[in-house]
């Protein structure tokens, strides 16, 4: 279970650092854009099933459906959240501090580099698409607090208007509303028997991860495979950067500097990911890791039959990799071959001392 929710905070690292490093080249609207691709294209994949795995689905009330559907989601994902319930027609949603933008785990000061408009194109996305996607023509979505914009929480409810909206009143912008002091917020309950502690652990780190493909996918989109790839290794190898002593004692990797700790924190790095993977010693003291499955070549948006991850973005990962360790465990040497698209994508780890 730690090893999935570490997996979960390093994925939450890797997505966060990718959005960052766009704004920093491409600025925001170009970030804002992506993060808008993202979250339709994620609602388009796990809407529906995932309303029907919270036993959602039976719901007759779309603004609690959707409320609540929001906030066990992202329960599940790791994220701070509570609901309120004010009628059948009327239900919040509250995303708690820490906030997202990086991890909820590992808060930073990122949220200070973003806009508003980050969150506002997120709550476009989804939240106020759910009335067409579920058929209410009459269903909104009305935001009353943003963190970036000097809120405490990011807060809003869906109202169900019981008439057909234009699509200017489907996403309401009500700053000054705030959040009602006295609502009577409820933390996410969870059914035990039914999502178990292990399960749970799992849909933390899978939605990380779901995040990370997803962006990626969107930022070859919008950018061009070559530029987002240097995107998406310049965040990953920050995120090795910023998490390798963490990933070391979660893992329980102790070793001395040398090819054995490298090895060996890749092979954390992957199974927190809920990949598989093996290593095998040789006599010559180089150590082979093999990836056979890698849970980021699954998300939906890379899931046959689309097309698949780049193989360009297994080279951007080796190279992170190559870079992080050598610095890590200088004198190590980390070479790569092969793809997942063959089933035999190989890392060989080597002292070139």
């Amino acid at each position: 279970m730690d090893l999935c929710r570490l997996g979960g905070s390093l994925a939450f690292s890797v997505d966060n650092g990718m959005t960052l490093s766009v704004i920093q080249h491409h600025g925001h609207e170009v970030a804002e854009e992506i993060q808008f691709r993202v979250l339709r294209s994620h609602q388009q994949h796990m809407f529906a099933d995932g309303l029907k795995k919270l036993g959602l689905d039976k719901e007759t009330s779309d603004a609690v459906r959707c409320a609540k559907f929001h906030v066990l989601s992202n329960h599940l994902g790791g994220l701070r959240v509570r609901y309120a319930e004010e009628s059948a027609d009327k239900a919040w949603v509250v995303y708690d501090s820490p906030y997202w933008i990086d991890s909820p785990w590992t808060p930073s000061m990122s949220v200070a580099a973003i806009r508003p408009q980050m969150l506002i194109r997120t709550m476009q996305a989804w939240h106020a698409n759910n009335g067409p996607f579920l058929g209410n023509s009459g269903l909104a979505y009305v935001q009353t607090e943003l963190v970036p914009n000097g809120g405490v929480c990011d807060a809003g409810y869906f109202q169900d208007h019981h008439r057909p909206l234009d699509d200017s009143e489907r996403f309401v912008l009500r700053l000054d509303e705030g959040l009602p002091p006295d609502l009577e917020l409820q933390a996410p309950e969870l059914d035990e028997s039914v999502w178990p502690l292990e399960r749970q652990a799992k849909a933390w780190r899978n939605f990380s991860v779901a995040y990370v493909g997803g962006r990626l996918y969107w930022m070859i989109s919008e950018l061009g495979e070559a530029e987002a790839l240097r995107r998406y290794e310049h965040a990953f190898k920050l995120a090795l950067l910023q998490h390798r002593e963490r990933l070391a004692a979660a893992a329980g990797v102790t070793q001395e500097p040398g090819v054995r700790r490298a090895a060996e924190l890749w092979t954390a790095w992957h199974r927190s990911y809920g990949d598989v993977v093996t290593l095998e010693d040789s006599s010559s003291g180089v150590i082979e890791g093999l990836v056979q499955r890698s849970r980021l070549h699954e998300v939906g948006e890379f899931a046959p039959p689309a097309e698949p991850l780049p193989i360009a973005a297994e080279r951007a990962e080796h190279r992170a990799w190559a870079s992080v360790l050598a610095y890590d465990s200088p004198g190590v040497v980390t070479d790569a071959s092969g793809c997942m698209a063959d089933s035999n994508w190989v890392f060989r780890f080597s002292s070139g001392r």
